[in-house]
């Protein structure tokens, strides 16, 4: 190797100041570096139209994004499963999916805690613990609370299937009266509400009490079946289908305004004539209602307190707010029921757009709801109603066709946390049909 040569007095080359390059910043060369302003996108709830957002950022991340995730409970309980649960066939672990978890994996922050208040100008949430949110970008999924729970009575006594657990705190409650009772005798319970979903539970209960060796005195309430029928809203068929599904498991259906529930009983009032019902454990599914905080929320809303929602399922004209489910009302399409069903639809339009929006690209997606879709309704003794268009049937084999329908729709979500799919719930002395093609 050469020698290297190193400048003398004699050599003309000055020797390098490196010093002076060091500290002199006029003659520094910096390289460009990119500023990054980190916006925050808030999931509020994690219900059946807000999973498939969720899921989404489980498998890809969003550049450039801090998020969060909103919700009271840790676990999504899946309502489909509700009057398995409630009848004892299916435990309540299997209708869940561990949405904190699956969040917090895909870098979501989560508050485990409810909304009580909403800025959509300031973009602020307001949380039950009193910490304060801001967002860049939203998607509400909260859900519906329960009509009617100013009855006298109603909020102490009564105990409305939304949230999830209040309906597991009914469930605590019948089995702690029924340990005080022989074997054998009567529990009265009942049913504010005789639309589907209070039909499901009327089922269900009467089962639960049956399987403990009570006898089970169930009652439906409702000032809208003045006919004697359950279901308004369905079609004639499918409410005498179940009307003889009710009868022919001695339940119950009153038509009548419920005035007072105390605890061991329910006043009901037709016309002139009232009652009181006796009542172990008294459920209200009187219908849904929107969150009070919605409608002083700022955004634009329904007479009922619902936002509404562009076909987008945006909220406001600049595109910052969506939602989905039964917290929102569609502008072209009011009459869209709250129900569970529409807001499966919903969740790919909905994580479309967010990602979209987050993306800065076109929020393109379309919401357009379904004219009509497959009611299935447990009987909770192995058998289910089954109402599509004109057809309406009580068979054994609906139940199997609602099992695994539960089942396939969970196993989409289940699958993100590492868990096994629920059970297919199928009663021993049923054999399966054969695989549909």
């Amino acid at each position: 190797m050469a020698p290297v040569a190193r400048p003398t007095l004699a050599d003309p080359r000055p020797a390098a100041d490196h010093s002076r390059l060091r500290h002199d910043s006029s003659t520094d060369i910096q390289p460009r570096r990119r500023t990054v302003t980190r916006r925050h996108l808030v999931l509020v709830g994690a219900g059946h139209a807000q999973l498939d957002l969720l899921a989404a950022m489980r498998s890809r991340p969003l550049a450039d994004w801090d998020a969060s995730l909103i919700t009271p409970q840790p676990v999504f309980s899946y309502s489909g499963m509700l009057p398995g649960i409630m009848a004892g066939s299916i435990p309540p672990a299997d209708a869940q999916v561990p949405v904190a978890a699956i969040a917090r994996v895909a870098g979501l922050r989560v508050h485990e805690a409810s909304v009580v208040g909403m800025d959509a100008q300031a973009r602020r949430l307001t949380l039950s613990n009193g910490d304060t949110v801001g967002f860049d970008l939203l998607s509400l999924d909260v859900g519906s609370s329960t009509l009617g729970l100013d009855t006298p009575g109603a909020a102490e006594y009564a105990f409305p299937m939304r949230p999830f657990v209040r309906a597991l705190d009914l469930l605590t409650q019948l089995e702690a009266a029924m340990l005080a009772l022989p074997r054998w005798a009567d529990v009265p319970v009942v049913i504010v509400g005789a639309g589907a979903a209070g039909v499901e539970i009327a089922f269900a209960l009467r089962e639960r009490i049956r399987a403990a060796g009570r006898v089970p005195r169930v009652t439906l309430v409702d000032a809208t079946a003045v006919d004697g029928l359950p279901l308004s809203g369905f079609n004639e068929q499918a409410r005498r289908v179940a009307g003889d599904a009710l009868r022919r498991r001695d339940i119950a259906l009153i038509s009548g305004r419920v005035t007072q529930v105390r605890a061991d009983s329910v006043d009901v009032a037709n016309g002139r004539a009232s009652c009181a019902l006796p009542s172990l454990a008294t459920a209200w599914i009187s219908g849904p209602a929107a969150h009070a905080w919605l409608a002083r929320s700022g955004l634009a809303c329904d007479s009922r307190g619902y936002p509404l929602a562009q076909s987008t399922l945006a909220l406001n004209e600049s595109g910052s707010i969506f939602g989905g489910g039964d917290c929102i009302t569609l502008r072209d399409a009011v009459d869209t029921p709250k129900a569970g069903v529409y807001a499966v639809r919903m969740a790919p339009v909905l994580a479309h757009n967010v990602i979209a929006t987050a993306r800065a690209l076109p929020a393109d997606q379309r919401y357009v709801p379904q004219r009509d879709f497959l009611a299935l309704l447990s009987t909770g003794d192995g058998r289910a109603i089954l109402r599509w268009r004109g057809i309406a049937l009580e068979s054994r084999w609906a139940q199997w066709l609602k099992s695994r329908i539960d089942q396939r729709y969970l196993a989409r979500y289940r699958t993100l946390a590492g868990l096994p799919p629920a059970e297919l719930y199928r009663p021993p002395s049923i054999p399966p049909p054969p695989e549909l093609p």
